[in-house]
């Protein structure tokens, strides 16, 4: 992402964030909501654990969704009840909605992960195009974004949400959108996230840098190299990426 070379390759360069578990801790709204619904044991639950099975049922189902074969709130509903089996912690359709109610519920009133914004300010006075890509339907990311304080910072031309693009990742296709839509080069362009299959390999697939965010040190999940890999934003802060 040198800005020096710009002028001969075309393109300015940008910065794109994930969403769900990079702008903010997702665990934080999932972790309460189980605790008010169910109130399970925890001396013998792992929440991280639990939510990225979670996380992952919901990133092999969202495909269905988005071809029309599974309605929102089933995909939503049937990824707590995969992934809850999995830890023999099987759940009825009344218990998964409930805590799918709260989970929901407390999504629009969370906090940016610490250090988030002042790295969000230093690229946007630097004049870099800062932007967001996630996945997820419109209204909804959205109503985060709104609760983030995100909206603020970033004008609506720099959010790009795959229901509304019509694009998912890790489709390759909706990073060439966002170039195309920010006037950004490939070549010039990071993204940030911490899902490995959608944000690593979907962006590295489509030319662009990528900073991995894995704070719980997961491993890889295939030959794909980031560029970088930061477990906090004051690790981040310090990243040659300029």
């Amino acid at each position: 992402m040198n800005t020096s070379h710009n002028s001969n390759t075309g393109g300015k360069p940008g910065i794109f964030f994930d969403l769900d578990d990079t702008l903010y801790d997702h665990l934080v709204p999932f972790r309460e909501a189980v605790r008010e619904v169910l109130a399970p044991d925890e001396s013998v639950l792992d929440y991280a654990e639990l939510f990225y099975r979670v996380r992952h049922h919901s990133d092999l189902l969202w495909p269905k969704y988005l071809h029309g074969e599974l309605e929102l709130e089933e995909t939503r509903v049937l990824r707590l009840e995969y992934a809850f089996e999995e830890f023999g912690l099987g759940l009825s359709r009344e218990q998964s909605e409930r805590v799918q109610a709260s989970y929901i519920g407390r999504q629009y009133t969370i906090d940016m992960i610490e250090g988030v914004k002042e790295q969000l300010e230093r690229f946007i006075a630097l004049g870099i195009t800062v932007g967001i890509i996630t996945n997820g339907p419109e209204e909804h990311q959205s109503a985060k974004l709104r609760g983030l304080g995100v909206d603020k910072l970033i004008p609506p031309e720099h959010i790009f949400i795959s229901d509304a693009v019509g694009l998912a990742k890790p489709d390759p296709r909706i990073f060439r959108y966002v170039n195309e839509k920010t006037g950004t080069a490939p070549e010039h362009s990071l993204y940030v996230g911490d899902t490995w299959a959608n944000d690593v390999v979907g962006a590295l697939e489509a030319g662009w840098k990528v900073c991995w965010y894995n704070p719980r040190g997961r491993q890889p999940g295939s030959d794909h190299r980031p560029t970088f890999t930061f477990a906090d934003y004051a690790e981040f802060a310090k990243l040659p990426l300029l």
